[in-house]
């Protein structure tokens, strides 16, 4: 279903105003610093540079003169100035000629270095197959292992504009971008100190030592690189400038949104006839344990907005928000304790008076203090705990069961419950090879070209995580049988995209009964539905897979978050209830929740009160 005019010029409004407040006073020309573009390519005139080995030039209406490819055709430009590894910006336009069902890979454009390697540059749908199938990849060196990729499915009546942007340092980086949103990064080290050693090819992998005739089958449009480096808000910026009608572009974006929400809401309701829904929110300040007053405010609008699970972070990996003999209290609520105020025990009576739930959040492997030392070395990854020493794995599981021993909580929620990426310290190369028979880190070098390889190191890094989870778990219903155990993920269905190589392993924690509830994390204004779908499917009981969405808009990490308006927010919680009737929804986050949201809740998806589904009186 197409939207309608006037839902179409509000989400153009929607955007216009949030790119005023990210943007104020900036204009942007047809192409920013001209003097620092070293290619640019429209096809509107063959200058001798690009030359066609059965490829076509084609006029097209949207995007004009473009490059039409199929699988054995191919072109290839030689840029007049060199392109330089250490930093740039790629920015293409293309429209898929696929078909659907295709499986195969498509690569768009591929380039040599010329190093001592012989590496090569690619953007790709599709590449180090089959583990790297339907994933975009912008790889800028296969020897150096700076690539950024994401699983992406192209709209095929559609053009997109793929922007790819990298920096050498420590840490370097790369990122992807689909229309201006970020889809993918990546930060390693790396030198980046080489220049092209060919020709660009656009529509095969011939710029590669990785030829599998792999074609693009597509339409290429305008082409343009720069040689440095555009910030996502200049990528967003430049996606503006060169899109020729905004309003059909956003139609097609929430077109996925204005479907879900035609569909008849169907809700349950228990043998009393109350309506059961989990609404949960998420908190992840230390706000609510500064005095009884901030708590009594937060819980007033979290009541007012119609949720009925509140979700309080504990533990941040610094120190406790509640009195603790297990760890340390931080330093921002330890003051109160001596006091004999008892945050949590406060926070959880005022939530039941007010038939509110709490699910303390714990994030179990972050850590944010240089304290307990002896929990992490040098070879852990930045701001972890590391996950394979057996005495963290005791000392965060006695902390966790400590709040369910003394609390009357209704449920736990587990976040970064995950390796938070690959230790390799010495003790963890030990580990390692003590566990698998095989050396960690010739292991971790082939982990995205050898299977077996991966395959090791995915069930290394599960045994641990996984410990963590199902000890816990036997513990805690031991203390409180009743206690709903929620874990934050991005679970992926059967057969599709890889499990990263984090040892989260949601889908097999909660079949087993380990866990009751996922929480999966899509922050992004597009809930991919369609995965959310496929792992309800691949569950014993689909309803413990419950979509947290967010409720603001942040184009990169240095960029000042952005509240939603309140009328998305309460469409994305509507389509919820009615893409996965009488299963809830998830909001993230507490901080970022305006009247404005507040009031489009309670007056649209959550007008009727309702009973998280596990107090169902069914």
């Amino acid at each position: 279903m197409k939207c309608s005019k006037y839902f179409c010029m509000f989400f153009v409004c929607f955007f216009m105003f949030v790119f005023i407040l990210i943007f104020p006073e900036e204009s942007f020309s047809l192409f920013p610093d001209e003097e620092r573009i070293i290619l640019y390519e429209d096809y509107e005139a063959i200058s001798g540079s690009v030359e066609l080995y059965g490829a076509v030039i084609v006029s097209d209406q949207e995007r004009g003169r473009s490059l039409q490819l199929t699988a054995e055709t191919f072109a290839e430009i030689r840029p007049s100035q060199a392109l330089n590894a250490k930093a740039g910006t790629l920015s293409f336009w293309m429209k898929p000629l696929w078909e659907q069902e295709s499986e195969k890979s498509h690569t768009f454009l591929t380039l040599p270095w010329a190093d001592s390697q012989k590496s090569y540059m690619a953007v790709s749908h599709g590449w180090w197959e089959p583990l790297g199938s339907k994933r975009l990849y912008f790889i800028l060196s296969n020897q150096e292992s700076i690539h950024c990729s994401a699983p992406y499915g192209f709209d095929l009546e559609a053009w997109v504009m793929i922007t790819a942007v990298w920096e050498s340092g420590d840490p370097g980086y790369c990122k992807l971008y689909v229309n201006g949103e970020k889809i993918a990064e990546n930060q390693k080290t790396f030198s980046g100190d080489y220049v092209n050693g060919g020709p660009l090819y656009l529509g095969t992998d011939k710029g590669t030592t990785s030829q599998k005739g792999r074609g693009a089958e597509s339409l290429l449009g305008s082409l343009i690189i720069f040689d440095r480096p555009f910030s996502s808000q200049e990528v967003f910026q430049f996606y503006q400038t060169q899109e020729n009608d905004l309003a059909a572009a956003y139609d097609r974006k929430w077109e996925w949104l204005n479907e879900g929400l035609a569909v008849p809401l169907v809700q349950r309701r228990d043998r009393q006839g109350r309506l059961i829904e989990n609404r949960a929110i998420f908190d992840e300040s230390m706000s609510w344990a500064f005095s009884k007053e901030a708590a009594d405010k937060i819980l007033s609008r979290v009541k007012a907005a119609g949720f009925n699970i509140y979700v309080p972070c504990v533990w941040h990996g610094r120190g406790t928000y509640y009195p603790s003999r297990i760890a340390s209290t931080d330093p921002k609520v330890a003051s109160m304790i001596p006091l004999g105020y008892d945050p949590l025990a406060y926070l959880i009576q005022k939530a039941h008076s007010m038939g509110i739930e709490v699910h303390p959040w714990f994030t179990v492997v972050k850590r944010e203090s240089a304290e307990y030392a002896q929990f992490f070395d040098e070879g852990v990854p930045e701001g972890a705990f590391d996950i394979h020493n057996i005495e963290f794995r005791k000392f965060i599981r006695e902390l966790i069961l400590d709040v369910v021993r003394r609390y009357d909580i209704d449920g736990l929620n587990l976040d970064y419950i995950r390796a938070m990426g690959v230790c390799t310290s010495v003790d963890c190369q030990n580990n390692y090879y003590r566990v698998t028979g095989f050396p960690l880190l010739e292991d971790l070098t082939q982990s995205s070209v050898d299977e077996s390889a991966r395959w090791r190191l995915q069930k290394w890094q599960d045994l641990a995580v996984t410990d963590i989870v199902k000890n816990l778990s036997k513990q805690a219903r031991i203390l409180k049988p009743k206690l709903i155990i929620s874990i934050d993920g991005q679970p992926k269905a059967p057969g599709g995209e890889l499990r990263a190589l984090e040892g989260r392993d949601e889908l097999a924690w909660a079949n087993y009964g380990w866990i009751d509830v996922i929480f999966g994390m899509d922050y992004r204004q597009r809930i991919d539905f369609e995965n959310v779908d496929a792992v309800r499917s691949a569950l014993k009981q689909p309803e413990k897979m419950i979509v947290l969405f967010g409720n603001y808009d942040k184009v990169d990490d240095q960029s000042e978050a952005v509240p939603r308006t309140g009328d998305l927010v309460a469409k994305y919680a509507a389509f919820a209830q009615r893409r996965w009737p009488g299963t809830g929804m998830g909001l993230y986050i507490y901080s970022k929740l305006t009247d404005e949201q507040v009031n489009a809740l309670r007056t649209g998806p959550f007008l009727e009160n309702a009973f998280p589904v596990w107090k169902a009186a069914n």
